[in-house]
């Protein structure tokens, strides 16, 4: 199993490559047995998406056409992240500024602002779907660089949005103030936002975050793509892991982050002091994913030993232990928004979605019940719990036999709620959330995709390529009805 650093030299990263004997084949039974029919929501409370789902991809006019722009890096890109909404106050217009993260195998962090690509794309209107013929390359608003070996995974704080953490194959984790670069200097000091690593609240953060007066990360330039905003120095660093970190998130409420790592071990950490303050012997082989739930009182985690596992954050109890039939390496895992379900990728190829709030509630469509599903667990049990860990749904069509690629919700428009996922032949997949359908397939990189990430409030996409490709590209639908953007 290889991680970002090692990216360019070995032909496997984020992943391990596995004889097709290593591979639980596609179930058959799943597709044909699993009812696509309406069904209560998966991922926003108090509202039925199924209708309008089926009827979206039916007659669904409105496809993702790439950005005639793109970021660059000089290694493999390894993950792309965008930051939480924030209002862009800098202008009267009430349009989002939207920034994106890429992490790369070279130890960098790259930062895009697309918020002016994205409005005149809104501006011109329709578009054809798919790549333009010509892309400009942009100059990053920032650079981040501090590590001394390649970055595998990045989390913006949800509670202050210009805070970052990064995991790294330097066995360290830290928090960066992405304000804080040369483009902030002012009469030789440094203009920075009041700046609260413990996630306090603070009035007027998300102001001060792209006001005249604050270091914000900038506007985007067109050009070489030379970096001039560099950030050398983090806010915290985390020590503790004795083999490479994986896999890093923030918790809601961005006091804590957790960790997993390739020394099979899963570390809770106060980001205020830096000092870990939990660690779950995990796993038995290297931790692949970790993710908070919507309230931060559970972590989900996987690991190439083929289990995923929640665990209950007070106490470090394993809850709930998951796997798939055949035990398939699990490559990746994320909570839905409403924290009922877990988003898992595997190495034979599929996404599955996870029922893992316990018990046969009104979520889990009569049809799953039957146990003609190969993916029905036997689980591990929490009295308080419940049962859990039924396989609601699975998702195939895209290549994933070696690498851990990322996978992502897409419900900023509640009519054409997907799930998005890389894939090992350079594409992205969308899939419809509901009906498990391809929606689209996005052909935009020439090497594999193991990036890709979601907008959370606005219809816009990030993917990043491999060593032949190197490049952050960014998808906004085309409609010949309506209009891109938030809902």
């Amino acid at each position: 199993m290889a991680t970002a650093e090692q990216l360019d030299q070995l032909p496997d990263h984020r992943g391990i490559k596995r004889s097709a004997s290593d591979i639980s084949s596609p179930a058959k039974e799943e597709t044909n047995t699993e009812t696509a029919a309406a069904g209560p929501p998966l991922l926003q409370e108090q509202q039925d998406i199924s209708n309008q789902s089926n009827a979206t991809t039916k007659g669904d006019t409105c496809y993702y056409q790439c950005l005639p722009i793109h970021g660059e890096h000089k290694r493999a890109i390894s993950c792309v992240s965008f930051a939480p909404a924030i209002p862009n106050t800098s202008s009267h217009s009430n349009d989002q500024q939207v920034v994106c993260a890429s992490a790369c195998a070279d130890g960098t962090v790259r930062l895009w602002d697309v918020t002016t690509a994205i409005q005149e794309a809104q501006t011109q209107g329709g578009g054809n779907e798919g790549v333009p013929k010509s892309s400009r390359l942009i100059s990053p608003v920032g650079q981040i660089s501090g590590h001394s070996r390649g970055i595998n995974d990045v989390s913006w704080s949800p509670r202050t949005p210009h805070l970052l953490a990064t995991a790294s194959d330097d066995k360290t984790l830290r928090i960066w103030d992405v304000t804080r670069s040369r483009s902030s200097l002012k009469d030789g000091h440094i203009q920075t936002v009041t700046t609260d690593v413990g996630g306090t609240d603070h009035a007027g953060d998300a102001d001060n975050y792209n006001s005249p007066t604050s270091n914000s990360v900038g506007q985007p330039s067109v050009g070489t793509g030379a970096v001039t905003n560099v950030i050398n120095e983090s806010l915290v660093e985390f020590k503790g892991h004795s083999n490479f970190c994986f896999s890093v998130k923030f918790n809601p409420q961005g006091n804590l982050l957790v960790s997993g790592s390739f020394d099979e071990t899963v570390k809770i950490w106060d980001v205020r002091t830096g000092e870990c303050v939990s660690t779950l012997p995990a796993h038995s082989d290297p931790v692949t994913g970790v993710d908070f739930n919507r309230d931060g009182t559970c972590i989900v985690s996987s690991s190439h030993d083929g289990l995923m596992r929640i665990w209950d954050v007070a106490s470090g109890e394993c809850l709930k232990t998951i796997y798939a039939d055949g035990n398939p390496p699990v490559t990746f895992v994320k909570y839905s928004p409403n924290g009922k379900y877990v988003l898992s990728g595997m190495l034979d190829g599929k996404l599955r979605l996870w029922n893992v709030v316990g018990g046969r509630d009104q979520n889990v469509m009569p049809a799953l019940m039957t146990q003609r599903s190969k993916d029905y667990l036997s689980i591990g049990l929490s009295t308080v719990q419940g049962r859990g860990g039924l396989c609601t749904k699975t998702y195939s069509g895209h290549v994933n036999s070696k690498y851990c690629i990322f996978s992502t919700f897409a419900v900023a428009n509640p009519t054409r709620q997907s799930i998005v996922t890389g894939s090992e032949d350079g594409k992205i997949h969308i899939y419809d959330l509901q009906t498990r359908k391809t929606r689209q397939v996005l052909d935009g990189h020439k090497d594999a995709c193991l990036a890709v990430a979601a907008h959370d409030s606005m219809e816009v996409l990030a993917s990043g390529g491999m060593t032949k490709d190197r490049q952050v590209k960014f998808w906004i639908p085309s409609c010949e009805q309506g209009q891109y953007g938030s809902q």
